[in-house]
Order: structure tokens, then sequence, then C-alpha cells
């Protein structure tokens, strides 16, 4: 069987009311760089190399959706100081099995899970 990976872009589609407090949280908050603003569109870089893309439409799923869609992890350097500035923006906390990490949903729905830069997840893979 040949090999696959996730790529480095993504997309995800918000509701357009949510554009300004997606652009505060990606940037200010996790400290991402916007290469694209538009009326309907932006990019961001994440790291290195992940580019994830907002696409705002009044098509999203509605807020009561969000907890069905797909769940992400997020890695930081620094997780204390990190899990601080997103409770601090007033995210909503999920509830998960994994008492260990962090799980939030941010603006436009995702829920993420923070975890440490290297920190060893492997207990997750088997």
């Amino acid at each position: 069987m040949k090999k696959v990976s996730f790529g480095n872009h993504s997309a995800i589609r918000v509701p357009r009311n949510l554009q300004e407090e997606i652009r505060t949280f990606y940037r200010d908050i996790l400290g991402c760089e916007i290469t694209k603003q538009a009326e309907d569109i932006d990019y961001f870089r994440m790291g290195d190399g992940f580019f994830v893309a907002f696409l705002y439409d009044d098509d999203a799923l509605a807020e009561p959706e969000w907890l069905k869609s797909a769940w992400l992890e997020i890695k930081a350097d620094d997780v204390p100081t990190t899990k601080q500035k997103i409770l601090t923006f007033g995210v909503k906390e999920v509830n998960s099995r994994d008492k260990s990490h962090l799980y939030f949903q941010v603006p436009g729905g995702q829920v993420f899970r923070l975890v440490g830069t290297n920190e060893d997840l492997s207990r997750f893979e088997r």
C-alpha cells in the first residue's frame, strides 16, 4: 500500500460574521501570519509551513453543529503561556476523555487540542 499523509494546506468554512474574531484569534493569540485578507477569505501561515484558509460563508455550519466537525491538534513550544492566552481570549473549553490536554473551541467552531511541540503522544497512536 502506498503511503499517504495530510498536506500542509487546509480550508475551513466559517460564518461570515466571525471574520474579525477569527483574525484576532489566529493573528494575536496564536501568532499566525495573515498572508492574504479579502472580503470572503483569509489565508494564515501557522508555524513554518502549514497554511489554512478561512472561507467566510453564510452557509457554514450553524453553531449547534460545530462540535460534530473535525477535531484538530495544534502544537506549541510554550504550552502554559499559550494555554493562558487562549483561555484569556475567552474560548469555550471542550470536555474530552483526554484530561491531560486543553481542548477548546475557536471562533468558527473548530475544536483543537493543545499539545507540546516535543511531547510524547505515542499513547494516542496505539
